[in-house]
């Protein structure tokens, strides 16, 4: 009962004593107090994180689009509640689909929130444009003229025509992606010229388009994936990611994925994640599947 207080009604060492267990008393109270209101506190910053979560999920597509002829799926995991990390499937029409894969500078909240309004202009400019080196410049003015912050988003967009059987990109400063011919297997980065977005209003970037054949795969990843790092401070690096691509062509887009995500978390071991994580797979179909 820490309102109980002692009274002696002495000057003596029973009433020092006394004082001081009062004082410890009301010090316990106090405490207690302060402990309830910091848990309350922890309790409604930690319900608000969850929601902000589920709001950013929400911003990614449920699922990736049925195209014929291929097959294809996204992943995103974040280090921390909310990231800054994004992909996006966008119907442009005519058979033709942007794919985009994007990475926020920074982590938390913050990131999150920059990730909200690129995401959006992203979507909103490429929608209608069949250029992409256009549409991603657009986004990029857009970007500077709303964001106050010193903030900026490296990002791969690419305009896959199945019609065709063409893939027409634009690199923004992000990570080359991987792409392995399904015939001889050969390796190639897919680099452009570029800058990332939020950084300079006016920017040129460069398009390149690549014939796309049976068997085919793209891998189109953050660095979370290539950085991630075990007890040894290792990185996982890109000579380990394109090997295990080498080993499960075969897999559909999900399972490539997967093994991916396995593979990374054997590396690191207990090393916790220090970045988003996210992998986005195009496989270019048999006519046999």
């Amino acid at each position: 009962d820490l309102a109980y207080r002692v009274e002696t009604g002495t000057q003596d060492e029973f009433g020092e004593l006394a004082g001081n267990f009062n004082k410890m008393a009301d010090d316990l109270s106090a405490m207690m107090a302060d402990l309830e209101k910091t848990t309350a506190e922890r309790e409604r910053l930690s319900r608000e994180l969850e929601i902000a979560r589920s709001i950013q999920e929400s911003f990614l597509p449920d699922r990736a689009p049925i195209i014929k002829g291929f097959d294809l799926a996204a992943k995103s995991i974040p280090a921390l509640f909310v990231g800054g990390d994004f992909y996006d499937f966008i119907p442009i029409g005519d058979g033709r689909f942007g794919l985009v894969i994007a990475d926020v500078s920074g982590k938390g909240v913050s990131a999150a929130l920059f990730m909200a309004l690129s995401r959006t202009l992203v979507r909103a400019s490429t929608a209608d444009e069949p250029s992409p080196a256009v549409a991603i410049t657009q986004a990029n003015r857009l970007i500077c003229e709303d964001s106050k912050t010193s903030m900026f988003v490296t990002l791969f967009y690419a305009i896959l025509d199945a019609n065709e059987k063409t893939l027409t990109y634009v690199n923004a400063g992000h990570n080359p992606p991987v792409f392995l011919r399904g015939d001889d297997h050969s390796i190639t980065l897919l680099k452009a010229e570029g800058i990332a977005l939020g950084v300079i209003e006016d920017i040129e970037l460069e398009t390149v388009e690549i014939a796309l054949h049976e068997n085919d795969l793209l891998v189109l990843y953050t660095d979370g994936v290539t950085e991630a790092e075990n007890k040894d401070d290792e990185l996982y690096g890109e000579e380990r990611l394109e090997a295990v691509l080498e080993g499960i062509q075969g897999k559909t887009a999900a399972g490539i994925i997967a093994t991916i995500i396995e593979d990374i978390s054997a590396f690191a071991g207990d090393n916790p994640q220090s970045d988003d994580i996210t992998l986005l797979v195009m496989k270019t179909l048999g006519k046999e599947e």
